[in-house]
C-alpha cells in the first residue's frame, strides 16, 4: 500500500463512485434514502402490541386521523352547517383519504312521528331548518359529540380525517397539511384553523429529520475544513481529509441503502456521527504524518508513508475496533431501529479507519504536502501545556484516581432518579405551527392523542347482552373520571342514543335497552356507517376510544396501568386491551431503555477484552476502560440530577462516548507504552507521551464536541439534547484522558499485542534459556517486554567489576567475554552464549564481581528488582517461574563453586 499510492486511489475512487451510484435513483435522480418518523413503527413488525394495533386498525378503521378545527362563529345556523358540509366534501376528495367524520357524516337520531331520522346534522339542517336551534343542546348532551365535532363554546367545528394506509413520506411528499389549510380557505375565507394528529405528527418529524440532515452534515464539514486547515495550516491536507470524511459517509449511506435501513429518530443520528468519526480519525492520521518531518532520519516517499501508518496504525485500529465493538453491542435491542443503527455505526466506524489508514496517506503522497515544514499551530503552547499536565497528574495522582473512583457511586445514585420518557408535542419549538395547533385543539377539544380499548369477547352477539353492556357502560363512566381523559366512545353511546331517540327523546330513555333482541336491532337498523367503526357485525369485538389530554410517555403509562388494572376485574367473556399509537410510542420508549444497562455492560466487556488483548492484561484492560466508564457515569448522574428523560436518541449516548472516547486513552497509552519501553521509566514516558497525543486528542475532542452541537440547530428538541448532552460527554471524557489516564498509566509498564508479536527472541526461548524455562512462548515474550532487551556492539563493557549496578542479563544472541583485570592482566574466566544468566551477584546486592564484554553483536535482557516487582503485580504465575528458575540457576552455580572447592 505505502508503495502503490495510485493504486490505492483508483481502487477507492472506483468504489466511492459505485456507492455514490447506488445512492442515486436513476428515476427520480433522488436519493434512495427512506426516512420513517413514527416511532410506533420503531417496534419489531411480530411485536404483539403492534400486531393488535394494526388488527383493531382493519377492522375498525384508522383511530388516528387528521383532527381539523376551524372557527365558525356562525356554525349552529344553516350557513354555519352549509359550510361544515363543503368542507367534509372537500376534504373527502383528498388522495388517499379514506372518509372524514364531522358534523356531515355522523347520525343524529331524531324520532319523527313513527319514524326514526338517522341523517346526519347537516341533512337536517338543511330539510328540517327548524332542528337547528336545538343542535348546540343535543350536542352538549352527547358524548358521542361534545367536544368530538363541535367545541363547548359552539364556535369551533372539527372534522377527523381518516387518511387510511397512507405513510408518512407520501403524506410529506403531497403536503396534505398545506392541501387541508388551502381547501378550507377557500370555503370559510381567512377563518383560524387549527390542524394536528398522528400524522401531522409524523409528517413535521419527517420534515424536521430531512431539516437536521441538510443542516447538520453541511454543518459539520464545515467545522471540517475549518479546523483542520487552521490545525495543520495546508489546504492540501485540508482537502484531502474532507475528501476522507466524505467518502467514509458516502459508504455509510450505501450500507443502509443496501441493506434497506430507513432514516428515523433513531438513526438520522448517523450520518453525522460518521463524518465526525472520521475526522477524528484523520486528525490522529495528519498527526502522525507532520510528526515525520521533525524526523529526517525516516527519509522522504514511501518510507514516510510507511512510518507514517506504521505510527499511527495500531492506535486507529485499535479504535476503530472498539468504537464499533460499542456500537455493536446494541444489536441485543430488539428493535429494529436500535439494531440499525448499531450496523450503521459500525459500519462507518470500520470504513472511516479503513479509509484513514489507506486512501488518506496514499493521497497525502501523491498531493506532496507539508512542503512547509513548519511546526503546526500551537505547537509550542501544547507542549508547554503537557509538561505541566505530567508534572500535576503525577504529582496529584493518589487524589486524581480517588476522586474518579469517588464519582462512580455518587452517580450511579443520582442516576436512580433516571425515567424513560418522550413527548410529541415538547419535540418541536413553541413557536412552531406543529405544537401550536397541537396544544390549541388539546385545549379546546378535551384531548389531540386517541388511544383504543380492545374489546374481544370470543362470543357471537355477547355484546348485545344487555349485562355485558351495563358493565362497558359502568368502565366507560369510570373512564370519565381519569383526570387525563377528555371523552370516551363507545357503541353503547351510540345505543343509548339510538334507544333515547327511539322513544320520542325522551331522557329517561337514555339508557341501555332490557334486551338482546332490542339492543341487537337498534345497532343494526339505527346504527348506520357510523357504528361499524364501533362493534364487528358479529357483537363479539369493539372498540372504546378515548382522547386524552396528555402525550408524555409517563403520564400515557400511568394511564395504561391504570386501565389495565380496571380491565382486569372485569368478567368473562369481557377481555380488553388497551392500543394506539400513544401507547406503542411508550411502549418503545421503555423497550429502548430497558436495553440501555445490558447494552453498556455488553460495550464495556466488549471493550475490556479487546484492551486486555490489546495490551496483554486484564488489569491494564480496566486501566484503560477506566477514564471512560467515569464520564458515562457522570452523564447518567446528570440526566438523574437534572431530571432528564432518557429518550430514544438520548439512550445512544453512553454507547458513543464509550466507543468514541476509549480512542483517546489508547492513543495515550499506546505512544506511553513505546516511550517507557524505549526510556526505561515511566516518569519522564507520562510527559513525553503526553507531548505527543495532547494536540491530535484535543483536536479531535473539538472536532467531535464541534460536530455533536451541530445538533443544536435541529428543530427537534430530542436531537438538541442528544447534541448537548453528548458534547458534554466527551468534554468530560477528555478531561479525564489528560488528568486520569496519565496518572494510571504513570506506574504502569504495559504489554501490547503487537509487541509481544514484534519481539524476538530466538527459537523456542522457553527451552533454550534456562531463566524461561516452563514458560509458555508468549509468557516468555511478555516478560521480555516487562524487562528492556538491548542491543550492544563488539568490545561493549556490559559489566564493569566494582560496580553497584544490580541488573541481571540473559544472553540473547551472540557472546560475551567474562573477564577479571588481576594485576594489570586481562585474565579470561569464560565466554557465555546464547541462554546464559549474569550480573545476579548486583542483583543480590553485592558488587560485581568480573567484567562483562560483548565479542560480538548481542542482544540481552535487562531486568532488576523493579521489573521483577511490576512482573509479579501484572503477571504473578510469570514471576513466580522467573525467580524459581533464578534460584535454580543460582543454586547450581553455587553446587559447581562448591565442588570445584573440594
Amino acid at each position: 500500500m505505502a508503495t502503490r499510492p495510485w493504486t490505492v486511489l483508483l481502487i477507492t475512487a472506483l468504489l466511492g463512485i459505485a456507492a455514490t451510484l447506488l445512492l442515486i435513483d436513476p428515476k427520480t435522480h433522488g436519493l434512495r434514502l427512506a426516512i420513517d418518523p413514527s416511532i410506533e413503527r420503531l417496534l419489531p413488525p411480530n411485536n404483539a402490541e403492534r400486531a393488535l394495533y394494526d388488527r383493531m386498525r382493519r377492522q375498525f378503521g384508522d383511530s388516528d386521523a387528521v383532527i381539523v378545527a376551524v372557527q365558525l362563529d356562525d356554525l349552529y345556523t344553516p350557513a354555519g352547517m352549509a359550510k361544515v358540509e363543503a368542507l367534509t366534501r372537500r376534504y373527502q376528495k383528498l388522495p388517499g383519504a379514506a372518509g372524514v367524520i364531522s358534523l356531515a357524516t355522523v347520525p343524529n337520531p331524531v324520532a319523527d312521528g313513527d319514524d326514526l331520522d338517522v341523517s346526519t346534522f347537516t341533512q337536517q339542517a338543511r330539510e328540517h331548518p327548524e332542528r337547528i336551534a336545538g343542535f348546540a343542546q343535543r350536542i352538549a348532551a352527547s358524548p358521542l359529540f361534545r367536544n368530538t365535532l363541535a367545541s363547548s363554546d359552539g364556535r369551533q367545528a372539527a372534522f377527523a380525517i381518516l387518511m387510511g394506509d397512507l405513510d408518512a413520506r407520501a403524506f410529506m411528499a403531497a403536503d396534505y397539511p398545506g392541501r387541508i389549510r388551502a381547501l378550507t380557505h377557500e370555503v370559510v375565507g381567512d377563518a383560524p384553523l387549527w390542524i394536528t394528529g398522528r400524522p401531522i405528527g409524523a409528517a413535521a418529524t419527517a420534515r424536521a429529520l430531512i431539516d437536521a440532515l441538510k443542516f447538520t452534515v453541511p454543518t459539520v464539514f464545515a467545522i471540517i475544513v475549518v479546523l483542520l486547515f487552521v490545525a495543520f495550516r495546508d489546504w492540501r491536507a485540508t482537502l484531502a481529509s474532507t475528501l476522507t470524511v466524505g467518502l467514509t459517509l458516502v459508504g455509510t449511506l450505501a450500507v443502509a441503502v443496501l441493506l434497506r435501513m430507513p432514516f428515523n429518530l433513531v438513526t438520522a443520528i448517523v450520518p453525522a456521527l460518521v463524518v465526525t468519526l472520521g475526522l477524528s480519525y484523520t486528525i490522529y492520521l495528519l498527526s502522525a504524518f507532520y510528526d515525520s518531518f521533525a524526523k529526517p532520519w525516516i527519509g522522504h516517499g514511501h518510507a514516510r508513508t510507511r512510518w507514517v501508518i506504521n505510527r499511527a496504525g495500531i492506535g486507529l485500529m485499535l479504535s476503530g475496533a472498539t468504537t464499533a465493538a460499542s456500537f455493536l453491542s446494541l444489536l441485543i435491542s430488539s428493535l429494529p431501529a436500535i439494531r440499525n443503527f448499531a450496523v450503521l455505526a459500525a459500519a462507518g466506524s470500520v470504513i472511516g479507519m479503513i479509509l484513514t489508514l489507506t486512501f488518506l496517506p496514499s493521497l497525502l503522497a501523491v498531493s506532496r504536502c507539508a512542503r512547509d515544514t513548519r511546526a503546526p499551530s500551537a505547537t509550542r503552547w501544547f507542549a508547554g501545556a503537557a509538561r505541566w499536565l505530567a508534572a500535576f497528574d503525577q504529582r496529584h495522582r493518589t487524589l486524581i484516581i480517588a476522586i474518579a473512583l469517588l464519582l462512580i457511586p455518587v452517580d450511579a445514585l443520582l442516576a436512580l432518579r433516571i425515567h424513560a420518557g418522550a413527548e410529541f408535542s415538547k419535540s418541536f419549538p413553541q413557536s412552531s405551527v406543529v405544537r401550536r395547533d397541537y396544544e390549541r385543539i388539546n385545549a379546546d377539544f378535551n384531548g389531540a392523542n386517541v388511544i383504543s380499548i380492545f374489546i374481544d369477547t370470543h362470543v357471537n352477539d355477547a355484546l348485545t347482552d344487555p349485562a355485558q353492556v351495563a358493565r362497558l357502560d359502568e368502565l366507560e363512566q369510570w373512564l370519565r373520571r381519569q383526570p387525563e381523559v377528555g371523552s370516551v366512545v363507545s357503541y353503547v353511546d351510540h345505543l343509548k342514543l339510538l334507544n333515547r331517540a327511539f322513544n320520542g327523546d325522551d331522557p329517561q330513555h337514555y339508557a341501555i335497552p332490557d334486551s338482546a333482541a332490542a339492543i341487537k336491532q337498534l345497532l343494526i337498523f339505527g346504527g348506520g356507517d357510523a357504528i361499524r367503526h364501533v362493534v364487528d357485525p358479529q357483537f363479539r369485538s369493539a372498540a372504546i376510544t378515548l382522547r386524552i389530554k396528555v402525550d408524555g410517555s409517563r403520564q400515557v403509562d400511568a394511564l395504561s396501568k391504570r386501565i389495565s388494572e380496571r380491565l382486569a376485574t372485569m368478567p368473562p367473556p369481557l377481555n380488553g386491551v388497551v392500543t394506539g399509537s400513544p401507547i406503542l410510542a411508550t411502549r418503545t420508549v421503555q423497550e429502548i431503555v430497558s436495553g440501555q444497562f445490558y447494552s453498556i455492560v455488553i460495550a464495556s466487556v466488549a471493550i475490556w477484552l479487546l484492551l486486555s488483548a490489546m495490551f496483554s492484561s486484564p488489569r491494564a484492560g480496566f486501566i484503560a476502560l477506566l477514564p471512560t466508564v467515569v464520564p458515562v457515569a457522570i452523564y447518567f448522574g446528570t440526566l438523574g440530577l437534572l431530571d432528564i428523560a432518557l429518550s430514544p436518541t438520548t439512550c445512544l449516548i453512553a454507547c458513543i462516548v464509550i466507543g468514541i472516547a476509549v480512542d483517546d486513552t489508547i492513543q495515550f497509552l499506546a505512544r506511553f507504552n513505546a516511550d517507557a519501553r524505549a526510556g526505561a521509566d515511566e516518569g519522564p514516558a507520562v510527559a513525553s507521551a503526553l507531548g505527543a497525543v495532547l494536540r491530535p486528542v484535543t483536536l479531535s475532542t473539538i472536532a467531535l464536541c464541534s460536530g455533536f452541537l451541530a445538533f443544536a440547530g435541529s428543530t427537534l428538541s430530542t436531537q438538541v439534547q442528544f447534541g448537548l448532552l453528548s458534547a458534554f460527554t466527551l468534554f468530560l471524557a477528555w478531561i479525564m484522558n489528560i488528568t486520569l489516564t496519565p496518572a494510571l498509566g504513570s506506574k504502569l509498564r504495559i504489554v501490547t499485542f503487537w509487541d509481544l508479536l514484534r519481539v524476538d527472541l530466538g527459537e523456542s526461548p522457553q527451552h533454550t534459556i534456562p531463566l524461561l524455562s516452563g514458560l509458555s512462548l508468549r509468557q516468555a515474550r511478555v516478560f521480555a517486554l516487562m524487562s528492556k532487551l538491548e542491543k550492544h556492539a563488539p568490545g561493549t563493557r556490559v559489566i564493569e567489576e566494582g560496580d553497584q549496578a544490580r541488573d541481571i542479563y540473559v544472553v540473547v544472541d551472540g557472546q560475551l567475554e567474562v573477564w577479571v583485570d588481576r594485576h594489570g592482566e586481562h585474565k579470561h574466566l569464560t565466554t557465555l552464549g546464547r541462554g546464559a544468566t549474569v550480573g545476579e551477584a548486583g542483583y543480590f546486592g553485592q558488587r560485581r564481581t568480573a567484567n562483562v564484554q560483548a565479542t560480538t553483536d548481542v542482544r540481552l535482557l535487562r531486568f532488576d528488582s523493579q521489573d521483577i516487582e511490576r512482573l509479579r503485580i501484572r503477571y504473578p504465575r510469570v514471576a513466580a517461574l522467573v525467580l524459581r528458575n533464578l534460584n535454580r540457576i543460582q543454586a547450581e552455580r553455587l553446587a559447581r563453586a562448591t565442588a570445584m572447592l573440594q
